[in-house]
């Protein structure tokens, strides 16, 4: 086996038993690489698999007369992957590219799964991820040199009610773009967004027994009957893994006939809010310009002005009901006194807690929920959480990645209080709003807030209408006032509710709304060969 590596570039691919992961391995094989295929070899929910006795990735390799190694650590288990990685350089003396796609499916979603599943999902593919990339950058950053490709998903970007799953591949969005900046010279960080017949596919569609047998939607939007076999994402792995020119920092969606680069979100609507009249009356005149940007994901604005004398304007508040039972939770005192002072004084009953007031875990958020104001229907919950403090001021890759540690605990705390607002809404069938303020001053709070949103998104489809949900991305601790005033806005005026699944945004003077990863550009070749130009047109479309 060694004699066959030697000279040859060595390259890790986890999740490479089986599905996505081994059609990239096998490619890398037959492009003359050495891989390392890394896979305990689980079922597709992470739990023992029977015995196999056919033959695995590795040996498939071999067998074609490429060069491979098989091992069975896992992503989760951060010094097995330290070991290996050290082993690998120390035997080859290199480590070119590692592929992350090591996955495992269970269900899920805004309002269903338990949470033992949301935590083995999220274990999986985000601090799985993050242990590869821990154990990988300083090589590449010592030599100068390496692929990183890790694997996000449409359900991370698209509208998805896919729970743990979609907040992890979000984040591993977030990652990649993040990463992407700040990776060293030499070094090229990427993902794919691959959409293919695998094992995960099949098995989330027989969970769902109501789910036509073709022509289904998954994944956001893509029909059952036009996916592709594995084996088609296989070209694409592997010349993102160093056998094409890559650019940094970019995520390619993949349905193996056809590629599109994905757009990163982005400011597409912005008001001044300092130095007004009243932060409340630009925002309720804003709101329906929000929620025109949201629907399009573009803006509606730059010909006319839209606009006249609201900056100077005074307070003119929106009717709206009274008597409202308003929950706050939060760890932040100066937010919640103020939001406190604000619902109080239109007119609304407010309970405030601290999460650790709550039992634990999916459970604990729920009794609290119940048993708030004395059993009478709770309309509206606010969760304000201060996040984990970090100091990620030093915007190199060391921070982008030591900022996300163990920041699967942090989606946990805020799916909670989502998963118990579902609850409280279906069993009462009572109309409900959730707005979650996120603190995202630093890398992991921007993240946070990004992941929050794509959860969001599905809240009102995943409970018939019944809750409403906000995210609003504190970026700024000196605006404190347009954080109640949005908050405000999005709880009590009912055309809000357009509003759900939004990233909306709190600057420095400023409020706005973010746009949701999107296609920015596409090349279709009918595949799963890639073309001739692949390069040099992705080069174009990444400027």
């Amino acid at each position: 086996m060694t004699s066959r590596a030697a000279g040859k570039r060595v390259v890790i691919v986890t999740g490479g038993g089986a599905g996505i992961g081994a059609a990239i391995a096998t490619e890398l094989g037959r492009c003359g690489d050495h891989v390392v295929t890394v896979d305990p070899l689980v079922a597709v929910d992470g739990t023992a698999a029977p015995t196999d006795s056919a033959p695995t990735t590795a040996e498939r390799i071999t067998t074609l007369g490429g060069s491979a190694e098989a091992s069975n650590t896992s992503v989760t288990d951060a010094s097995a992957m330290q070991t290996l990685v050290t082993d690998l350089v120390d035997r080859y003396g290199r480590l070119d590219a590692v592929v992350n796609a090591a996955g495992i499916s269970r269900p899920t979603g805004f309002a269903k799964g338990e949470e033992a599943d949301w935590a083995a999902v999220i274990d999986v593919h985000l601090h799985g991820y993050l242990n590869v990339l821990t154990a990988v950058m300083p090589h590449f950053a010592r030599v100068g040199a390496g692929h990183v490709v890790g694997v996000t998903s449409g359900s991370g970007w698209r509208s998805a009610d896919a729970g743990a799953y979609g907040c992890a591949k979000r984040a591993v969005a977030s990652l990649t773009w993040k990463l992407g900046r700040v990776a060293p010279d030499g070094v090229h960080v990427n993902a794919i967004s691959p959409i293919a017949m695998t094992r995960m596919v099949t098995s989330a569609l027989k969970r769902n027994t109501t789910q036509p047998t073709s022509g289904s939607r998954v994944s956001g939007g893509l029909a059952l009957g036009a996916l592709p076999p594995p084996e088609h994402l296989g070209p694409l792995g592997a010349a993102m893994a160093g056998h094409v020119p890559t650019p940094r920092g970019r995520i390619l969606f993949a349905g193996g006939s056809e590629v599109a680069l994905l757009r990163e979100p982005q400011l597409i609507e912005t008001i001044r809010t300092a130095g007004t009249s009243s932060v409340e009356s630009v925002v309720q005149s804003f709101l329906p310009t929000l929620i025109a940007a949201e629907k399009q994901q573009s803006t509606t604005g730059g010909a006319n002005a839209r606009f006249g004398e609201i900056f100077s304007a005074p307070l003119a508040d929106a009717e709206s009901p009274t008597g409202l039972n308003v929950l706050i939770v939060s760890d932040r005192l100066d937010l919640a006194t103020s939001l406190t002072k604000r619902f109080t004084h239109s007119g609304c009953n407010v309970m405030t807690v601290t999460p650790d007031q709550a039992g634990a875990g999916f459970d604990g958020a729920k009794s609290l929920l119940q048993n708030a104001f004395a059993g009478d229907i709770v309309n509206l919950v606010i969760i304000a959480l201060a996040g984990t403090v970090i100091d990620d001021a030093d915007e190199n890759w060391q921070s982008v990645i030591g900022a996300h540690s163990e920041f699967g605990a942090e989606i946990i705390a805020d799916a909670r209080w989502a998963r118990a607002v579902a609850d409280y809404a279906i069993e009462h069938q009572t109309n409900l709003r959730i707005v979650n303020v996120i603190d995202a001053r630093n890398q992991r709070g921007s993240t946070r807030g990004q992941t929050v949103a794509q959860l969001f998104r599905a809240a009102r489809g995943a409970t018939q209408d019944l809750v409403s949900a906000f995210a609003i991305a504190e970026e700024s601790a000196n605006n404190h006032e347009a954080t109640v005033a949005l908050t405000h806005a999005c709880a009590k005026m009912a055309e809000s509710s357009e509003l759900s699944g939004a990233e909306l945004v709190v600057g420095d003077g400023w409020v706005g709304l973010r746009s949701h990863p999107s296609p920015a550009g596409s090349m279709v070749f009918g595949g799963p060969e890639l073309p001739v130009w692949f390069a040099s047109v992705l080069g174009e479309m990444s400027r």
